[in-house]
């Protein structure tokens, strides 16, 4: 190419509201006028629409492509494709392709039960811990073990029609190509709850206590180790990805670790958007044992080299939203500045904030939410003020599984939409954390952060700057003592209603 050209990113960041695209240049910045966007939601049982999923993805592309063809003439070619799906994703398909099942995602509604009985067969055998660490993950509603035990037990039918499994990217990405199937990444590999972290193949001793085969599963590769090219029907409608390489898909929480400057664990990453969740990643060298899985929390890779340890929260933003929905008040900002007039823990309430049960660290699958002491002199501010506590604190759980394997004065990189417009929440989460929690000055930070390990994929990404901290909210050590007490607080209401799996 000219020496004026530099090659560029289209990134694709799938997620459980919307799917973007955007075009990036290799320092990680957004090509100007190329992103876009269309809306996508989940259904009501937690399941996802599969063809609607790639309705959308294909519009978007197309509008991100027409937006380059008219903003981006003599930049340069498009020489990789990354991107990022929600975590996890999980469908059926047949030997053609086909697919059989809906796409089964974390936020299952239906496989409670059978969570609950793998995890007692698993415990009652004395491996339960085995193979939290073997896999990384807990036996929870939102992998893919439970979601198979049901899908045996109360559709054997459809079940019976599945040839192959598939995340959601890679089924695109196997459409794209004009195959049955493609591989899957280990990042999104990790999330089903079903692979082996010290092979990066799939658990056999897991698979064993399923129903399915192992012939079922996909290839698992390095984001990096992709395809290039495409079926002759998607090269004439995308001319300009007919010679990329295109990346596997990560799960969108190792992107946006990545992407608001946690790459390594001298940065934690907080990330409040509909769920949320308290990472870091962490760098395996050559000839080191794998990091350790602390109590009740994950350990995803992204690379074969690079570990996504931390925990999450099913309700974060979406719990802020329902609550200003509920209140109905007029007036959300003036609410909010109610709210942040309140001295710490002084509102009188204890609250478990669990409106779609729980994940970490407790992983309580019928956990509700839980409001208690509520009286007469209760007002809004004091409830937003004390659900925006409740999920700091239980954030200050994760963070304290974490503290053993991160350094004792990392700060925490902040991003999402939760937290870009709500300064109270940041130093709400800042005092019950007790470190700094930095915000900076990127919007999209799962899609940055695909773009990021696109360019690494191609060796071109090495001295991509840190974003910038535009703001940080600073630790008050006695705010701090303040949440440690409204700590115990919470942990005494959780243990009466919901005992002391946490």
């Amino acid at each position: 190419m000219p020496h004026t050209q530099q090659p560029l990113a289209l990134v694709l960041d799938i997620g459980t509201s919307s799917v973007r695209c955007a075009v990036y240049r290799p320092n990680a910045a957004v090509l100007p006028g190329t992103a876009a966007r269309r809306p996508f939601a989940f259904e009501e049982d937690g399941t996802a629409r599969v063809d609607v999923l790639r309705a959308r993805t294909e519009e978007v592309i197309d509008e991100c492509l027409t937006r380059y063809r008219e903003s981006a003439a003599g930049i340069g070619p498009i020489a990789v494709v990354g991107w990022t799906g929600f975590a996890m994703s999980w469908l059926g398909v047949d030997k053609t392709g086909v697919p059989v099942t809906p796409v089964y995602t974390y936020a299952d509604a239906t496989s409670g039960a059978y969570a609950d009985k793998l995890r007692a067969e698993l415990a009652g055998a004395g491996r339960l811990e085995e193979i939290h660490q073997h896999t990384g993950t807990p036996i929870h509603v939102a992998y893919a073990p439970a979601q198979l035990l049901r899908l045996a037990a109360e559709e054997p039918e459809r079940l019976a029609g599945v040839a192959h499994f598939q995340t959601a990217s890679a089924h695109l990405l196997a459409c794209w190509r004009g195959q049955p199937f493609a591989p899957v990444s280990s990042s999104e590999a990790g999330w089903t709850g079903l692979l082996d972290r010290s092979r990066l193949d799939w658990n056999e001793d897991l698979l064993a206590l399923l129903p399915i085969e192992r012939a079922q599963l996909p290839l698992v590769v390095d984001y990096a180790n992709g395809p290039t090219g495409l079926s002759a029907e998607y090269r004439r409608r995308w001319p300009e990805l007919s010679d990329a390489h295109f990346c596997l898909a990560v799960g969108d929480g190792a992107a946006a670790n990545i992407g608001s400057g946690g790459v390594d664990a001298s940065r934690l990453a907080l990330t409040i958007g509909t769920s949320g969740a308290l990472r870091a990643v962490i760098h395996q060298a050559e000839g080191e044992s794998l990091p350790p899985v602390p109590a009740g929390l994950w350990a995803y890779p992204v690379d074969s080299r690079r570990w996504l340890v931390g925990g999450s929260l099913t309700d974060g933003g979406s719990l802020f939203h329902w609550l200003l929905d509920t209140l109905r008040y007029a007036n959300p900002s003036a609410l909010l500045a109610e709210a942040a007039a309140i001295e710490a823990n002084n509102h009188g309430l204890t609250i478990l904030p669990f409106l779609r049960s729980e994940r970490s660290p407790g992983w309580a699958n019928d956990a509700q939410m839980t409001i208690s002491g509520i009286t007469a002199n209760t007002t809004p501010a004091h409830i937003v003020r004390a659900v925006l506590e409740a999920v700091a604190l239980r954030f200050r759980l994760i963070n304290q599984r974490l503290a053993p394997h991160i350094p004792a004065k990392s700060p925490v990189m902040a991003g999402g939409g939760g937290l870009q417009e709500n300064p109270l929440w940041r130093q709400i989460l800042a005092d019950a954390l007790g470190r700094p929690v930095h915000l900076t000055n990127i919007d999209e930070v799962t899609s940055r952060g695909a773009a990021i390990l696109a360019f690494q994929a191609l060796g071109l990404a090495d001295n991509i700057a840190l974003p910038d901290v535009v703001e940080t909210a600073q630790p008050q050590a006695a705010t701090s003592d303040r949440y440690a007490a409204a700590a115990e607080e919470q942990n005494r209401l959780y243990e009466i209603i919901l005992g002391d799996a946490q």
